[in-house]
C-alpha cells in the first residue's frame, strides 16, 4: 500500500509503491496504469512527481524526462518547467546553446494533439537549420529517441510530458505508447494541481459585440478602412472599436490582439 504521511516518509510518499512494467496486452496495461495513478496521487510536490515518473519511465527504456507548461497570459506566453530528469551533461549544453528555443519537439508540440516520437517527425518533414542543429546536438550527445505527449487546454494553454531514450531499438508499439501517454497524462495533472498553473482567462465577455467583429475582421487581414466598408461605419469609427477591444485584452497592438482571440477559440 502507498503511505499518505509525507513526514513519515520523507515527502516522498509516493515513491514507495514498486511499479510495474508494461508488457503488450491490455491487461498489463491496465495493471500499470492503475499502481501509477495510485502513487502519483499520493505525491506531494513536483519533486515528488518528477521522480516518480523518472522512476517509471526508465522501465520502459526512458533516461530522461521533463514537463513543461505555456501559459497565455495578459502580459504575453509564460513558459515554466514542472519537473526535468535530464543529466547533468546534457541539461547544461541544452541552457547553454539554448536548444529548447529551436527544438523540433517545441514546435511539434503547438501542432499536435496526439502523442509522437522524434523519429516520427524526423520522417514527416525537413527540418529546419535550427531543429537540424538540434537534432544533431542531440544525436552527437547520445540520444536516438523520444516519445512526446502534448496537452492543450483552453485560453492558449499548451503542456508537454516529453523523455527520452538512448536505446536504438526502443519498443513503441501501440500498447506501450498507450501505456506510456496514460502515465504522461497523470503525471501532468498531479503537476497542474501542485503547481496551480492556470491560464488567465481573457475577458472577452467585456467586449461589445461590434468590437469582436471588428477585431475579427483585424483577424482576418483586414485595414480599418477596408473594415469600416464592410460593416458601413467609417474608418475612424472602426479603429475606435479595434482600440477599445486591444485595451480589453490588454494587448500591446492589433496582432497580438487577434492572436489571443485566435487563441481564445472565437475566431
Amino acid at each position: 500500500m502507498v503511505r499518505s504521511d509525507p513526514v513519515l516518509d520523507g515527502g516522498l510518499a509516493c515513491l514507495r509503491s514498486p511499479g510495474r512494467r508494461l508488457n503488450d496486452t491490455s491487461e498489463g496495461l491496465v495493471t500499470v496504469f492503475c499502481a501509477f495513478a495510485e502513487n502519483v496521487t499520493s505525491c506531494v510536490t513536483l519533486g515528488d512527481v518528477g521522480e516518480l515518473f523518472r522512476k517509471e519511465v526508465a522501465r520502459h527504456g526512458f533516461t530522461s524526462s521533463a514537463c513543461r507548461v505555456v501559459v497565455r497570459a495578459r502580459s504575453g506566453a509564460e513558459s515554466r518547467v514542472l519537473f526535468r530528469n535530464w543529466p547533468k551533461s546534457w541539461a547544461e549544453l541544452s541552457d547553454q546553446k539554448s536548444l529548447g528555443a529551436a527544438s523540433f519537439v517545441t514546435t511539434e508540440v503547438h501542432r499536435r494533439m496526439t502523442p509522437f516520437t522524434w523519429l516520427d517527425v524526423r520522417e514527416a518533414r525537413t527540418f529546419t537549420t535550427g531543429e537540424q542543429a538540434v537534432w544533431d546536438h542531440a544525436k552527437g550527445w547520445g540520444w536516438r529517441n523520444g516519445f512526446v505527449m502534448p496537452l492543450h487546454g483552453p485560453h492558449g494553454y499548451v503542456a508537454s510530458v516529453s523523455m527520452a531514450s538512448v536505446e536504438r531499438d526502443l519498443d513503441l508499439g501501440p500498447i506501450r505508447r498507450a501505456g506510456l501517454q496514460m502515465i504522461a497524462l497523470l503525471a501532468h495533472e498531479r503537476c497542474q494541481a501542485l503547481a496551480d498553473v492556470a491560464p488567465i482567462e481573457i475577458p472577452l465577455n467585456a467586449m461589445s459585440a461590434r468590437e469582436l467583429e471588428c477585431l475579427r475582421w483585424v483577424a482576418a487581414g483586414k485595414t480599418d478602412w477596408e473594415i469600416g466598408m464592410i460593416l458601413s461605419i467609417s474608418a475612424t469609427t472602426a479603429k475606435f472599436y479595434v482600440d477599445r477591444a486591444r485595451a480589453k485584452l490588454g494587448a500591446r497592438n492589433r496582432a497580438e490582439a487577434a492572436a489571443r482571440l485566435v487563441l481564445s477559440g472565437l475566431l
